[in-house]
């Protein structure tokens, strides 16, 4: 069955046979592990952190120009036990390579531990060293290409996070003498914003909501509706936040953008805690009143606490000695009551008030990068992990914006799948909105053939061509619809279509996923590339 998300002007598919040398010659300073039938797998230097392994699918089929698809598992490809990972359908015709990150909770204790600690940032410096590898060996420097070679970035699970801080920070213009830029991000059940699963965070408060209730003698009644969604989702969203502590190595990971790329686009709106699971109400006891005046002593230049004063016989009576020893014992007292001090009085301003949330201007606007073009998908919800079911006709196109409480998306939990690929769509089109389009309006020769040209072109023509406001509108929601889509897919695991491949006993996307993957890919190269597109050897 087809779907098209919407009408194409640009050409159709196109298949185009080539026969290029295999890509070992590009390898002389790798290891090449070993070769099974069109996968090579070739080990990578992490610096001084080991190694890991990349894996070539369908390289020596195609060329240099051909578009490139960067895969990023669901979870951790270390140990003994690493096997291939299997690819979804939906890429078997493409070039794809797998960056086999290391990501896992230590094991053992002390001296049984591995040398290498395998939480975070290690995945994220894995993944930086199998894509640094990529674009040195497998981009198009030196072949005489007419710029990058393209990159779709995919990822599922904890490879989803990767793969949306890696789309965000490597889609850069294309242009020489750059090998690859990536050019488009698939994400499938991610974590975008991993300070969710820390209890200070206001999507954990009781929200309450005011509404009319009703009219007496003329006058609206309000009344207090408490937000009693459920927080999580269940299943395997549970079971990432409850392995959060081991995959992090302390709290403060959860705000590195490249883990929460929600935080690209916006400051985090609480405080780093100390650890993972209590909330800074109950960190530390407030200051009693003895240490609140301390603290104004402080504040006004004055001694926390008076010093001792000694009477003149027993002055008379201390040898120098003693008199010296006492009073470098109450200068490293008082040295350590101001410590503690400072320390209560930052943690009980953190109880008192906690940060605001800021926006940022993602990408910066003197950088050469540029908002990829984005699918996000997410499972349908069972029974038996949420209260809310989700039932119908096959799916839709997609609509990057829906009414709020439109459906049964009211009782969604506030936490979710559903829920985090709609945080970090929207910011998104935000920074579209706010950011490139209104660049790409105020001066549209600044934009002339940089990428995404296809997506502004209904924007830019309603503009100029002066069809009214109402075209214009509906240009504009086209080209952010084009550039950031989000999608409900039946889930694989739950008997939702199966598929050729997977990920795993997750069931990876399914055949409905493989069939929107396939076709949101194909669309995007399309429009991207047209008649300059290489296919694939058949």
């Amino acid at each position: 069955m087809s779907r098209r998300f919407w009408s194409s002007r640009s050409p159709a598919w196109r298949i185009t046979i080539t026969l290029t040398r295999s890509p070992r010659a590009h390898l002389p300073q790798w290891r090449l592990l070993s070769t099974q039938s069109s996968v090579e797998h070739v080990r990578v230097r992490c610096a001084s952190s080991g190694e890991i392994t990349v894996s070539l699918h369908n390289i020596s089929k195609h060329d240099t120009s051909t578009p490139l698809v960067v895969f990023i598992p669901p979870f951790s490809q270390a140990g003994p036990d690493y096997a291939i990972t299997p690819l979804p359908s939906c890429f078997h015709d493409y070039p794809v390579a797998v960056i086999n990150y290391r990501w896992q909770a230590p094991e053992g204790d002390g001296d049984d531990r591995p040398a290498i600690p395998l939480q975070w940032p290690t995945p994220l410096h894995d993944v930086n060293f199998g894509y640094s590898w990529i674009t040195a060996n497998l981009g198009s420097a030196g072949n005489g290409a007419a710029g990058p070679r393209p990159a779709y970035v995919y990822g599922s699970y904890l490879g989803a996070s990767l793969a949306a801080g890696l789309a965000l920070t490597e889609s850069h213009v294309p242009a020489r003498p750059r090998p690859m830029t990536v050019r488009g991000l698939i994400a499938h059940n991610g974590i975008y914003n991993w300070t969710t699963f820390l209890p200070d965070h206001p999507i954990h408060r009781l929200r309450t909501k005011s509404r009319s209730r009703g009219r007496k003698h003329g006058l609206l009644i309000p009344s207090a509706s408490i937000d009693d969604r459920p927080v999580e989702e269940g299943g395997i969203f549970t079971e990432l936040k409850r392995q959060t502590p081991g995959l992090f190595a302390n709290p403060s990971n959860l705000f590195d953008p490249f883990a929460s790329a929600c935080l690209f686009f916006h400051s985090a709106n609480l405080h780093v805690p100390e650890d993972f699971t209590t909330p800074l109400s109950a960190s530390a006891p407030l200051l009693n009143p003895d240490l609140t005046a301390a603290i104004d002593a402080l504040a006004n230049g004055r001694p926390p606490f008076p010093s001792p004063t000694s009477s003149p016989s027993t002055a008379s009576t201390t040898s120098e000695e003693e008199a010296a020893a006492a009073a470098e014992t109450e200068e490293e007292e008082e040295e350590e009551t101001a410590s503690t001090l400072l320390s209560k009085a930052a943690l009980l301003a953190k109880q008192l008030k906690p940060p605001r949330k800021g926006y940022l201007i993602f990408p910066p606007r003197d950088s050469t990068l540029r908002l990829p073009h984005a699918l996000f998908l997410y499972d349908q919800p069972s029974p038996s992990t949420t209260t809310t079911t989700t039932t119908g006709p096959a799916p839709t196109p997609p609509r990057t914006r829906r009414r709020a409480g439109a459906g049964v998306a009211n009782r969604a939990p506030r936490n979710s799948f559903r829920a985090q690929a709609a945080d970090l769509a929207g910011l998104m089109l935000r920074s579209l909105d706010m950011h490139e389009l209104r660049a790409r309006r105020a001066a549209p020769w600044e934009w002339e053939g940089e990428a995404g040209g296809a997506d502004c072109a209904d924007w830019a023509g309603a503009d100029l061509g002066g069809g009214g406001a109402g075209d214009e509108e509906d240009a504009r929601r086209r080209a952010m619809e084009r550039r950031v889509q989000s999608f409900e897919i039946a889930s694989a695991a739950a008997g939702g279509g199966g598929g050729g491949g997977g990920e795993g006993s997750l069931g990876g996307l399914g055949r409905d996923g493989e069939e929107v993957v396939a076709e949101w890919l194909r669309e995007r190269i399309d429009e991207d590339f047209g008649e300059e597109v290489m296919g694939v050897d058949g």
